[in-house]
C-alpha cells in the first residue's frame, strides 16, 4: 500500500513519512523543492510539485491507499482543487491536520480560516479524519531569536494554558487514522500530557537546558506592535494578537486523551522535547 505525504518536508509530515517507512509501507511525497526533501529515505517516491498544480496533484494522488493532507495556509481554493481530484481518483481516506482553534470559543482568526478550509472537506466527503492538534510545542523554537539575542522570551499569554503536544505524536496519530480502518469521519482533539503557561515552560525550558532565559510579559495588543515594529506583516501580527487574547483566557486548555490512547504509548513531555531540541536554543 502506498501513502501520499503532502507537507513531507515539514515537522509533523516529516515525522509522518518516517513512522509510515519504518513500519515498512510504501511513500510518496508531494514536494515543491527536492532539494529539501533530501532527508527523507532514498526510495520514498517524490513528485515535484504543490496544491496549486492540478497535474502534479492527479499524479500523486493515483493509486494511493490515503492521502494526509496539511497546507502551509488554509487555502480554500486548494483544498477544493484536492477535493475535486482525489474524488476522481477513488482516494479512500484522507487525513487531514487542522487545528483546535477552529472549536476554541471565541473562534480566533486563523481558528476561522481553517474551519472554512475544513467546511470544503466535510461537505464533500465523509472519508476524511480531522486532527484538531492543540499548540505544538515547536512553537518554542519562535522565541529562539530573542532567546539568543537577550535571553528572553517577551509573551503575550501568561497565566493563560495551553497543552502543547510534540509534532511526532501528532504524526503517530495521522500514521493511525491513515494505516488501520474506523477513524473515517471522526474528529479528534490532540493534546500533549501537561497543561502549561508559556512561563512554566520557560521554567522547563531553562531547568533541562540549564538556560536563565527571562519571561517578560506584554499585553496582546503590545507584542504585535513589537512584532510589526520587527517587519512582521501587520494581518499576521494582530492574527497572533487576536490567539494570544485567546490563549491568555487559559480557554485553550481543554483535556482529551485522543493522542494518548490513538497512538498506546505515553506522549513526549514538553522536558523532553526541549533535551531533544537542545541546539535550538544554544
Amino acid at each position: 500500500m502506498t501513502y501520499l505525504i503532502i507537507g513531507a518536508t515539514g515537522n509533523v509530515g516529516g515525522a509522518l513519512v518516517s513512522d509510515l517507512h519504518g513500519q515498512g509501507h510504501s511513500v510518496r511525497a508531494l514536494v515543491r523543492d527536492p532539494e529539501r526533501a533530501r532527508h527523507l529515505p532514498s526510495d520514498v517516491e517524490l513528485v515535484v510539485g504543490d496544491l496549486d498544480d492540478a497535474e502534479a496533484l492527479a499524479k500523486a494522488v493515483q493509486g494511493v491507499e490515503g492521502v494526509f493532507y496539511m497546507q502551509a495556509h488554509p487555502s480554500v481554493e486548494q483544498a477544493e482543487k484536492y477535493v475535486q481530484i482525489a474524488a476522481a481518483a477513488g482516494v479512500p481516506r484522507t487525513v487531514l491536520l487542522s487545528s483546535f482553534g477552529t472549536i476554541a470559543y471565541p473562534r480566533p482568526i486563523i481558528g476561522e480560516m481553517i474551519a472554512t478550509r475544513d467546511e470544503v472537506f466535510r461537505a464533500s466527503s465523509p472519508d476524511v479524519t480531522y486532527l484538531k492538534a492543540n499548540t505544538l510545542m515547536t512553537n518554542a523554537l519562535w522565541w529562539v531569536p530573542t532567546i539568543r539575542a537577550q535571553g528572553r522570551v517577551y509573551d503575550a499569554t501568561d497565566p493563560g494554558k495551553t497543552v502543547p503536544i510534540d509534532t511526532d505524536d501528532v504524526a503517530r496519530v495521522a500514521a493511525v487514522a491513515l494505516t488501520q480502518d474506523g477513524h473515517a469521519g471522526r474528529s479528534y482533539i490532540l493534546n500533549g500530557p501537561d497543561v502549561l503557561s508559556s512561563r512554566e515552560q520557560v521554567d522547563i525550558l531553562n531547568e533541562t537546558l540549564g538556560l536563565n532565559i527571562e519571561l517578560v510579559h506584554l499585553t496582546p495588543a503590545q507584542l504585535a506592535e513589537k512584532n510589526i515594529a520587527s517587519g512582521m506583516p501587520e494581518r499576521a501580527a494582530r492574527g497572533l494578537e487576536n490567539l494570544h487574547t485567546l490563549f491568555a483566557t487559559g480557554r485553550s486548555s481543554v483535556y482529551a486523551e485522543d493522542a494518548l490512547w490513538l497512538i498506546g504509548r505515553p506522549l513526549t513531555t514538553f522536558g523532553e522535547w526541549c533535551e531533544r531540541n537542545a541546539v535550538s536554543f544554544r
